[in-house]
């Protein structure tokens, strides 16, 4: 029987592994590992988003003789990501589908200047959408950008990969890199953006109790996974070993 294997996302020329998961950071992590590789940022004319990016199968002790990681979000801040980015951003960004589901069965307003309490509606209709699909009421898949996280990490977990912080990503990279990989502090700041979209106004100004529960209960396996992290990183001063 052959060894187990895990794709990872790889620089080509450093022992970096990270696996990617949508919403929590990728295309941070995209564009530094273009970086590496290249030497230089990666732009186009509206976004950065590098293409062709190398994909490896390893196993575990493999892995484990590399930089190897995976990153969790906060998922109250994955959510605002999501509804920022996705429905009210950028129209080029946006998920019109989405956007005309809630229109048609839920309360939505639009408009560049939407007031607090009408961020509130949308978000609310946004998370009724997101219980259906989450729950799996439907037939379609799941789509990546609100799927679960402990759905993408798990194997990341099995494997050993060190968990990160996307708040603290480049301090908490370089701790575990230890070195080496070269260049890695400045490709980290050569690296403009982190593609977040413009925020009319703070989460945590839109975010109310019930809002915060029904998040919670969207997301409960990664709340419990991203409280482990934090808590590990606090309290040891480095990453934490996670099992599930």
């Amino acid at each position: 029987m052959s060894e187990a294997r895990l794709n990872v996302t790889s620089a080509r020329h450093q022992p970096l592994n990270c696996l990617l998961s949508l919403k929590v950071g990728s295309t941070f992590l995209r564009n530094l590992i273009y970086v590496l590789d290249h030497n230089e940022t990666y732009s186009q004319v509206e976004k950065e988003f590098p293409t062709g990016l190398r994909n490896r199968e390893l196993t575990k002790a493999e892995l484990a003789q590399e930089v190897s990681f995976y990153v969790v979000r906060d998922p109250v801040m994955r959510f605002f990501s999501l509804y920022f980015d996705k429905v009210v951003g950028k129209p080029e960004n946006h998920f019109e589908w989405i956007i005309e589901k809630l229109k048609a069965h839920r309360v939505f307003h639009e408009g560049p200047d939407l007031s607090l309490s009408q961020h509130r509606d949308n978000c609310m209709s946004l998370l009724g959408f997101l219980r259906v699909r989450v729950r799996g009421r439907t037939k379609a898949p799941i789509n990546p950008h609100w799927n679960k996280q402990i759905i993408r990490v798990a194997k990341a977990i099995e494997f050993g990969l060190h968990p990160l912080m996307l708040e603290n990503l480049e301090t908490q990279l370089l701790q575990i890199a230890d070195g080496r990989i070269e260049g890695l502090e400045r490709a980290a700041k050569m690296v403009k953006s982190r593609n977040r979209s413009p925020r009319p106004l703070p989460p945590e100004d839109i975010l109310t109790r019930e809002m915060h529960e029904k998040i919670c209960a969207l997301y409960p396996e990664d709340i419990q996974l991203y409280d482990l992290v934090k808590t590990g990183w606090e309290v040891l001063g480095r990453p934490p070993e996670i099992k599930i």
